[in-house]
């Protein structure tokens, strides 16, 4: 390993060493230079500063070409949009339509006469307009009532799936472009329920696409020669197309269109040679497709036509043309770039033999004057360099006496923070040993009270006991009533001893139910306002982290109920995002926070134990006090989200807290 420096010292700063004296060759007068490679290095700089701008604006074009291809793609799904939105709004009529027939037909559904049914049934059917029919089903797919009625019956087929659909998620639905007895028709379907909000039938109406002017929709979204529009639904049946031939027929792309429809999903896309002969003009190798979903049925719209004729930018570019544009230019650029550099070159070697001179530490010269043009004002330039650089040099040395200083000085405060350090590993030891000492102390009360006050009951328990025995051998009444009573003494003083060593209600009912029994037996007795504000916990946390928590929350309420003089006490425990928050504040006297810590011979332990338990925990406490102001003592405490076996900070922690006691 490197040797470091030694503890407290200063790193030692670098000396920037003194300039070399200037070599012979530098002493004479300077002379011209013509460096081969600055003439390349120019004929570059010219062909390529003339070669970027074409680029750029070659670019430039392209991204406008692009663009343009995009607002046009942009345009199409708008109108695509427009057009399905508008679709939406005739459906959705439909449906509030069959929905009011719904309503009116739920309160005497179910009932043998159908009449009333029938009646509804037939007035919804004259408020539609281009209707093959209107009919009401049961849940079991019978069929009650319909209109108009006929041979030909307008209810749905036995395998139709949406009916199914209906039944189960109780949501409206329409069908794609079904085969009926009155002809190609669409189903839209309408849950019926009862008061008690249960599927009991379902209300229909089909009518035919053709008969409800979509197309006359679409065809203003046609657009060129081979542009035509479509309504498909989710098996990539067409139900209206600007083609009548098409109308009927399954699209192609049915597969990815249908997928489309189910996601409702918007999208716009080439398609490269992948359709047959449909019959129509738009069945080119490379075609422009836009779809658009609608919301209230599984249809979708798509707009298609040929990419050479939607796409203003399609075609072939001229690069042939480009290049000997490129070529012609970069031929002019190299003439001047060969005339710049006979101009450029031969002051540009004097500035070359000055600046090594310079560079070799030579500051004393100054730099002969080569005119009044760029070059002379880069000699005048370098000139002031030079001179600059002579007074960075003496400023060098003026920073390192400061930054030397500024060493020292952090060094001075780097002392006084380990001196810190070790006050505060001399207060731990002190709070060490005052912990082993209330261990002790604790122990001996424990020993005096079983001694002074349960030794005792007990041996009065035995006397009353043998008194009861002689009582009883000598035919009297014994007076049972009496050791009873020293026998409950007893068992109170027991259970007293062992709520002060750990109280159940922690095991038992957990952290928030024993920080409130806590409080209640040690401030509410002395006549405290004490009001507990609890979160809620969504899980129990660890037995040693419960039990550190639990002592700090004694031990600040410890402190309140000896110094505070305290008429009202507010606690506050909260999970926020997985920091456990205890917050507890009094209305007492205070203390001057900032001179208790100062304090050298006699410290708070209490204060400093609810810090030494929170940074054990891996958290922080705080206290605010000032005289005349209470005081608030703040702990977070990090919980982590997935518990596990108590680790050895949590161990020591509860190890800690069970030492100290209340």
């Amino acid at each position: 390993m490197r040797p470091g420096p030694e503890a407290g010292a200063p790193p030692a700063l670098p000396v920037p060493p003194a300039p070399p004296p200037a070599p012979a060759a530098y002493r004479t007068a300077p002379h011209p230079a013509m460096p081969g490679g600055i003439r390349r290095r120019v004929y570059l700089l010219m062909a390529t500063g003339i070669a970027v701008p074409l680029v750029i604006m070659g670019a430039t074009g392209i991204h406008w070409a692009r663009t343009l291809d995009e607002r046009v793609v942009a345009g199409r799904m708008s109108a695509a949009a427009m057009a399905a939105t508008h679709f939406d709004g005739v459906l959705t009529e439909d449906l509030e339509v069959l929905q009011r027939l719904a309503s009116g037909v739920a309160q005497t559904m179910g009932n043998a006469d159908l009449e009333e049914e029938r009646r509804v049934v037939a007035d919804t059917y004259h408020q539609f307009r281009h209707r093959e029919g209107v009919y009401l089903l049961d849940a079991e797919r019978n069929v009650l009532a319909e209109a108009p009625g006929g041979p030909r019956s307008a209810a749905p087929a036995d395998d139709l799936t949406v009916v199914d659909e209906v039944l189960r998620t109780g949501l409206p639905r329409l069908s794609g472009a079904e085969q009926g007895a009155r002809g190609r028709v669409v189903h839209e379907l309408v849950p019926v329920r009862s008061w008690q909000n249960q599927i009991i039938g379902i209300a229909g109406g089909t009518f035919d696409p053709s008969r409800r002017g979509f197309d006359r929709v679409l065809q203003h979204l046609r657009r060129g020669e081979s542009g035509f529009a479509e309504l498909i639904d989710a098996g990539g049946t067409i139900i209206a197309s600007t083609v009548p031939a098409r109308v009927g027929r399954r699209t192609e792309c049915r597969a990815h269109l249908g997928e489309l429809v189910k996601d409702k999903r918007a999208q716009a896309a080439r398609c490269d040679g992948c359709h047959g002969d449909w019959g129509v003009k738009a069945a080119a190798p490379a075609e422009l497709m836009v779809f658009a979903p609608l919301a209230a049925a599984p249809w979708g719209v798509v707009v298609r036509q040929r990419t050479a004729e939607a796409l203003p930018t399609e075609g072939d570019v001229p690069w042939w043309l480009v290049a000997a544009g490129l070529a012609a230019h970069l031929g002019i650029a190299a003439a001047f770039a060969w005339g710049a550099a006979r101009s450029v070159t031969r002051p540009i070697g004097v500035l070359t033999g000055e600046a090594e001179r310079i560079a070799g530490g030579e500051l004393d010269w100054s730099i002969p004057d080569l005119g009044t043009d760029e070059v002379g004002r880069l000699g005048r330039s370098l000139d002031r360099m030079r001179l600059a650089l002579r007074r960075l040099l003496d400023d060098v040395a003026r920073v390192n006496a400061e930054l030397e200083q500024r060493v020292e000085e952090r060094t001075h405060a780097l002392n006084e923070a380990y001196a810190q350090l070790a006050a505060r590993d001399e207060a731990r030891a002190q709070l060490l040993r005052k912990l082993i000492s209330a261990q002790e102390d604790e122990r001996k009360r424990i020993a005096r009270e079983l001694h002074d006050e349960t030794s005792q009951s007990l041996a009065v328990l035995a006397m009353g006991l043998e008194a009861a025995q002689d009582a009883m051998r000598g035919g009297k009444a014994p007076r049972l009533e009496e050791v009873k009573a020293v026998a409950v003494r007893t068992l109170e003083d027991v259970h007293r001893i062992i709520l002060d060593l750990r109280p159940s209600v922690l095991d038992d009912l957990g952290l928030l139910s024993a920080i409130r029994w806590y409080a209640e037996r040690q401030l509410g007795t002395r006549g405290m306002s004490v009001r507990c504000e609890f979160g809620e916990l969504d899980r129990r946390l660890p037995p040693e982290m419960e039990t550190a928590l639990f002592r700090i929350c004694q031990e600040a309420m410890s402190n309140i109920a000896r110094h505070a003089q305290a008429t009202a006490v507010l606690v506050e425990v909260a999970l926020e995002d997985d920091v456990f928050r205890i917050d507890i504040e009094d209305d007492g006297r205070g203390f001057d926070a900032e001179a208790v810590a100062r304090r050298e011979g006699r410290r708070s332990w209490g204060l400093m134990g609810i810090r030494e338990r929170a940074e054990i925990l891996g958290g922080s406490a705080t206290v605010e006090s000032a005289p005349g102001k209470g005081t608030r003592v703040e702990v977070r405490i990090p919980v982590p989200r997935a518990t596990t076996e108590p680790g050895p900070a949590a161990a020591g922690a509860d190890a800690d807290a069970e030492g100290r006691g209340t």
